[in-house]
C-alpha cells in the first residue's frame, strides 16, 4: 500500500503505519544498495520513478510529523520503530534539495557547546592553592553547643504515678467506669508528685452561642498541647441554654501550676484556679463527677465534655 496521500485518523493502528512505511526500505535499497543495471537507460528511468515516489512518501510523513511527536498516539509504538529502522538507511544517504527533510513537532535538544581549544601562545593560568583554615590561638578552644535546658518538671523527684498509665486506663475503660477507671485513678494518684486543680471561666456571661463556646474550649486545649507530657484535663461546657458555663479539672505534675504553661498559654489567665484539697470529701466527690462526665452536673445538663490527655 503506497504511503502518499495518507491522512491518519485518530483510530489508526500502529501496524497500519508499519505497513505503510515498508516502501521506504524497498525504495532506498533498490536505488542505493543494488548494483546498477547494465541497461543504463532502464536504470535511470527506474531511479527517477523511485525517487519521485520516495519524495511523495517523505512529504506526507513530514506533514504528519509537523503536528505530531509520534506516529500514533502520545508514545512510541511499532510504527515509530519501523520508521526508525527504515531511516537508518536513509541516514547514510546524502541529503539533496530534491528530497525534503523529515522533522518532528518536538523540538530537538540543542547541541552542547564544546570548549574552544586554547591558543598555543596563551599563558597558563596559575592554579591557586586553597586557603588554609586559620588556626585558633593556643589556649582557645571551640565552644561545644550547649545542651538544651531540661524542663524543671523533669528535675522533680520520681513519682509513683505514671501519667501515661492513667491516660491508657481512662481511654480503654468502656464499662464500669467508676469501679475500674475511678478506682484505678485513686490507686495511682501521688499527692506528692502531682496536684489537682479546679478552673472556672471568668467570662461565662459572654458564652451566648453554643458552638462559639465549644470552639473557645477547643482552642484552649490545643494551646495546652505543650503540657501533654505533664498534664491531664477535663473541660465541661454546662447548660442547656445560654449563657453556658465552662468549668474544668486539671492534673499537673508538681505542687503548683507549671510556670511555663502560665507563660505560654494565654488562656490560663481567663480562668479562676483553685487547688483541690482531696481531704475534703466534697471536693474529692466533685473530682470524680468531672472525670466521669456525670450528668446532670451540679444540677445542670452537660452541653459537652472534652478531655485533654
Amino acid at each position: 500500500m503506497p504511503i502518499e496521500g495518507i491522512l491518519v485518523e485518530s483510530n489508526s493502528k500502529p501496524i497500519l503505519w508499519a505497513q505503510r512505511l515498508s516502501p521506504l526500505k524497498r525504495f532506498v535499497s533498490q536505488i542505493y544498495l543494488s548494483l546498477p543495471n547494465p541497461n543504463f537507460n532502464s536504470y535511470v528511468q527506474f531511479e527517477e520513478a523511485a525517487i519521485a515516489a520516495l519524495k511523495r512518501a517523505l512529504g506526507a510523513l513530514n506533514t504528519h510529523l509537523a503536528s505530531n511527536t509520534f506516529l500514533v498516539g502520545h508514545s512510541v509504538t511499532l510504527a515509530d520503530i519501523v520508521m526508525t529502522c527504515n531511516f537508518k538507511i536513509l541516514g547514510e544517504v546524502k541529503q539533496t534539495a530534491s528530497v525534503p527533510p523529515v522533522s518532528s513537532a518536538k523540538k530537538p535538544a540543542l547541541p552542547k557547546e564544546h570548549a574552544k581549544p586554547k591558543h598555543k601562545d596563551e599563558p597558563k593560568k596559575e592554579v591557586k592553592e586553597p586557603a588554609k583554615p586559620k588556626e585558633a590561638p593556643v589556649g582557645e578552644e571551640e565552644e561545644a553547643p550547649k545542651p538544651k535546658p531540661k524542663n524543671p518538671l523533669d528535675l522533680l523527684p520520681p513519682s509513683k504515678m505514671i501519667l501515661d498509665e492513667w491516660k491508657r486506663l481512662y481511654s480503654n475503660t468502656k464499662t464500669n467506669f467508676r469501679e475500674v477507671a475511678i478506682k484505678g485513678f485513686w490507686d495511682m494518684y501521688d499527692p506528692e508528685g502531682y496536684s489537682l486543680w479546679f478552673c472556672d471561666y471568668k467570662y461565662n456571661a459572654e458564652n451566648t452561642v453554643s458552638f462559639v463556646t465549644l470552639i473557645k474550649v477547643d482552642g484552649f486545649l490545643q494551646r495546652m498541647d505543650l503540657a501533654h507530657k505533664y498534664a491531664f484535663g477535663k473541660m465541661l461546657v454546662i447548660g442547656s441554654e445560654a449563657p453556658f458555663k465552662v468549668k474544668g479539672l486539671w492534673l499537673f505534675r508538681g505542687q503548683e501550676i507549671p510556670q511555663f504553661i502560665i507563660d505560654e498559654c494565654y488562656d490560663m489567665e481567663h480562668y479562676e484556679w483553685k487547688k483541690v484539697d482531696i481531704s475534703d470529701e466534697a471536693q474529692k466527690g466533685r473530682v470524680i463527677q468531672m472525670i466521669e462526665d456525670q450528668e446532670p452536673f451540679e444540677g445542670e445538663a452537660l452541653l459537652d465534655a472534652k478531655c485533654f490527655k
